[in-house]
């Protein structure tokens, strides 16, 4: 499909926005299109709202934003997020009432942190950062984690369904430490980002290094050598069990029993890949599945390397899924 882009002039604060629509035969935009281009104009005009770049000056408001809508990020949260990558805000009289951030690993872009303010939802921002998000990736293949009220927006962008994604939620209450597990060591690192490329069929390794500032590693070893891996960092009012990557369920286990076995009373969110066959086992031990969000993909799907490594756990929402 070939899209039209419609610019306009800059208002007060200089900011440069454009809506992209998709377009009809020979790129011309039908009498619907026009119709919503239009209202978008009007309410926009009439707010005065701006679309800029995503800037640390903006964290502040967008912490509020995330607190409206229930989320419990932290402030360093959110400049992680964005050291990561890039991302998108809509201001209205020097107010955040719109975010969007997204991170490049290589052929691949995952979008997060899409939300509206709730006085300003039904006119369109979403679908507009979103667009911002699209124009900005390219071809590159865009990955996200969608709530049941955002599969709509989605869809019409031209996203579809992936996988399903279980959250696990509860209190470490006790877990046997296995014998295999084991704190990584500094000089893992490389050993970890390669597996976890193989596994997932691109480069994290800007993630993995984030992670490994925050939190803790655990790996299990094969012959002296990094055969699996699992994280754990905190992450809003929670311990977040992920990545965890392995050759086996049993594997994966085994690496969140040893990180679990050293969080004891603490609270934990475990974002599972559909078939990581870990769930009754999760259920069994109190971190219970609390919902259900859909893995969703728009793009030429990226090719994986036909490894005998997987991913089990998501690392979070935000940086979408492998």
């Amino acid at each position: 499909m070939r899209t039209l882009r419609l610019p306009k002039k800059s208002r007060a604060g200089g900011t440069n926005r454009f809506l992209e629509r998709p377009s009809g035969s020979g790129g011309i935009p039908d009498a619907c299109e026009v119709k919503t281009y239009i209202e978008q104009e009007k309410v926009y005009a009439e707010h005065m709202i701006e679309f800029a770049k995503f800037r640390s000056v903006h964290l502040n408001q967008t912490l509020k934003l995330t607190a409206q809508v229930g989320w419990s990020h932290r402030r360093n949260d959110l400049s992680m997020l964005l050291g990561l990558g890039c991302g998108y805000v809509a201001i209205m009289n020097n107010h955040v009432v719109g975010t969007m951030c997204m991170t490049y690993f290589g052929e691949v872009a995952t979008i997060g942190l899409l939300i509206v303010d709730e006085k300003m939802r039904g006119q369109g921002l979403g679908s507009h950062l979103m667009k911002l998000a699209l124009e900005k990736a390219g071809r590159c293949e865009c990955r996200l984690i969608a709530s049941s009220d955002g599969e709509i927006l989605y869809s019409k962008l031209g996203f579809e369904q992936s996988e399903g994604i279980p959250t696990h939620q509860g209190i470490v209450v006790g877990e046997q430490v296995p014998g295999e597990a084991e704190w990584a060591a500094e000089h893992d690192f490389d050993q970890i980002a390669q597996i976890d490329r193989s596994a997932t069929g691109i480069d994290r390794r800007t993630l993995l290094s984030a992670l490994w500032n925050r939190g803790v590693f655990a790996v299990i070893r094969h012959a002296g050598k990094v055969a699996g891996y699992a994280a754990m960092v905190r992450y809003g009012r929670d311990e977040v069990a992920g990545p965890v990557v392995g050759s086996s369920t049993e594997e994966a286990r085994r690496l969140l029993s040893f990180l679990l076995s050293h969080r004891i009373g603490a609270f934990v969110r475990i974002d599972l890949r559909q078939q990581s066959g870990l769930a009754d086992w999760l259920n069994s031990i109190g971190i219970t599945e609390v919902e259900t969000s859909m893995a969703m993909r728009r793009g030429k799907k990226h090719a994986g390397m036909g490894s005998p490594f997987r991913t089990y756990v998501l690392a979070t929402m935000q940086f979408g899924f492998p």
